[in-house]
């Protein structure tokens, strides 16, 4: 049986990773981000997004919606395997 609360808390914790580093290289090089972007989200102009708020509530909120998915999932599988 896994723990939902620690599994959920590791998840987090390598999604913020994920999410510095991305942030990181983004500083470092823009248009690369910018290109990657611009692909995922179909020609939605994101330039203008970019500022320090924008970044941190970016953080706090895919962390939290990957603590809230991962513990979810966490507690659903571990109901469905019956323990």
């Amino acid at each position: 049986m896994l723990s939902a609360k620690t599994f959920a808390n590791a998840t987090t914790t390598i999604m913020v990773v994920f999410y510095i580093a991305c942030w990181l290289i983004s500083t470092l090089a823009p248009d690369l981000i910018f290109g990657i972007a611009n692909a995922w989200m179909h020609s939605i102009n994101i330039e203008s997004l970019i500022s320090f708020g924008t970044v941190l509530w970016g953080l706090i909120s895919i962390s939290l919606l990957t603590w809230i998915t991962t513990y979810a999932t966490i507690r659903l599988y571990n109901k469905w395997l019956g323990k």
